[in-house]
């Protein structure tokens, strides 16, 4: 009887656990974003991140630039599925809105990236795609007294940032799983298990010249 009761509480604890899960689980938005920091001086940083559309009738995938960024005109956009590039341009919150894609309008003028998918995505059907974009902030990335200080907020569940080469971590202000890339840069994994965004504040200083 005592082994029966312990069995029901192990499978009740895993039926909990997958609950858990499924709750935290962002539909349609695939898990992991990889930033890596470049120079300081320029306020820049690469992004790339997959995701996969499954919306009926759908012809153009977005990537929508927070505000106080800025997005660099060589964004690419790659249909996985194909390994062919997807013709990008720059469109406005408000052509994307128009178009209702998204549960969520966005703010009319706000800049968005758009890349044309070779044919709409058809029943049952599903487009992989990856994103690659340079972003310029300003504000969010700076050097102050010698020190890298990087800021901004993380939502997918997976989250990479790789600092620039020659550059050593000082303090972050979350917890994170901190190893090396293979060219030798440090590199920050984040994990988020909830629903909201983690708030990141990331220093870095100059490595000393041997």
């Amino acid at each position: 009887m005592k082994k029966k009761v312990t069995l029901l509480l192990l499978v009740v604890m895993a039926t909990a656990l997958l609950a858990q899960q499924e709750f935290f689980h962002r539909a349609e938005q695939d898990r992991e974003i990889s930033y890596w920091l470049l120079e300081p001086s320029t306020h820049q940083f690469f992004i790339s991140h997959d995701f996969t559309v499954t919306r009926v009738g759908q012809k153009s995938v977005h990537s929508f630039v927070r505000k106080g960024s800025a997005v660099s005109p060589d964004a690419k956009m790659i249909d996985l599925d194909t390994g062919k590039p997807l013709r990008t341009s720059t469109v406005t919150g408000k052509e994307v809105n128009a178009l209702g894609y998204y549960p969520d309008p966005v703010e009319p003028d706000s800049v968005v990236v758009q890349g044309d998918l070779a044919h709409a995505v058809g029943e049952g059907q599903s487009t992989r795609v990856r994103v690659q974009e340079t972003y310029t902030d300003p504000v969010g990335y700076v050097v102050k007294d010698g020190e890298l200080i990087w800021t901004r907020t993380l939502g997918r569940p997976l989250n990479y940032v790789t600092l620039p080469a020659g550059w050593m971590l000082t303090s972050v202000n979350t917890p994170a799983t901190i190893t090396l890339d293979e060219e030798g840069r440090i590199k920050l994994r984040f994990t988020n298990i909830r629903n909201g965004d983690l708030a990141i504040v990331i220093k870095a200083k100059k490595r000393p010249v041997k």
